[in-house]
C-alpha cells in the first residue's frame, strides 16, 4: 500500500519537495553528481535569474540529461553520496536564455550553456553549448514547449560529450 503526502504551508502553497535519495546502486563507476544548474551571466554581463526563464530550463535540462546518460552512466544525483565518492561532478551554468512568449509568434527561443566537468585524478573539462530554435512544426507551439526542445537536444549534446569529454567543447548550435 502507497500512502501519499503533501505538506502545505500556513497559506497552503506546497513546499518543495525533498530530492529523491539516490539509488543504492549509484557508485562513482556509473553515477554523475550535477548539482542544481544555475543561473550565471551573460557575454554582455547581465546576471540571469529565474525570472528570465519562464520555463524552468533547470528542471527540463536536468531530465534531459539524466534520459541521455550514456553507458557507463545510469544516475544522475544533485549531492555526492558515500556509495558514489569519487563520481565526475558536473557543473552547469545557464549563460544565456531567450524565451519571449509568444511561443512561435515570439521569436526564436536560445538557451546557452557553460559546463565544468571536475573528476578525480583528471584536470577539470569545460564546453560551451547552444541551441535555438526559430520554426515549430509540433503541437502545441507554445514557448515552453519549444524550449523544452531545445533544452532536451542539449541534454543529447551533453550525454554524448560526456561519453568522451573534451576541453573547450561547443555543443549544440554554436
Amino acid at each position: 500500500t502507497t500512502v501519499m503526502t503533501a505538506s502545505l504551508a500556513a497559506c497552503g502553497t506546497p513546499q518543495p519537495e525533498a530530492p529523491e535519495p539516490p539509488p543504492p546502486e549509484a557508485m562513482a563507476h556509473n553515477t554523475v553528481v550535477m548539482p542544481p544548474i544555475s543561473y550565471g551571466k551573460t557575454a554582455q554581463g547581465l546576471q540571469l535569474s529565474k525570472k528570465d526563464d519562464p520555463c524552468d530550463v533547470p528542471t527540463s535540462l536536468q531530465q534531459a540529461v539524466q534520459d541521455q546518460l550514456p553507458e557507463p552512466f545510469e544516475h544522475l544525483v544533485a549531492l555526492p553520496t558515500a556509495t558514489a565518492d569519487g563520481a565526475p561532478v558536473l557543473k552547469i551554468e545557464i549563460t544565456d536564455i531567450l524565451a519571449n512568449a509568444g511561443g512561435l509568434y515570439g521569436g526564436p527561443k536560445i538557451v546557452q550553456l557553460h559546463g565544468v566537468l571536475e573528476r578525480r585524478d583528471a584536470a577539470p573539462v569545460q564546453f560551451t553549448a547552444q541551441r535555438q530554435m526559430f520554426i515549430y512544426f509540433g503541437l502545441p507551439r507554445s514557448t515552453c514547449s519549444m524550449v523544452g526542445v531545445v533544452t532536451y537536444a542539449l541534454g543529447g549534446d551533453i550525454a554524448t560529450w560526456l561519453q568522451k569529454p573534451v576541453d573547450g567543447a561547443k555543443l549544440g548550435e554554436l
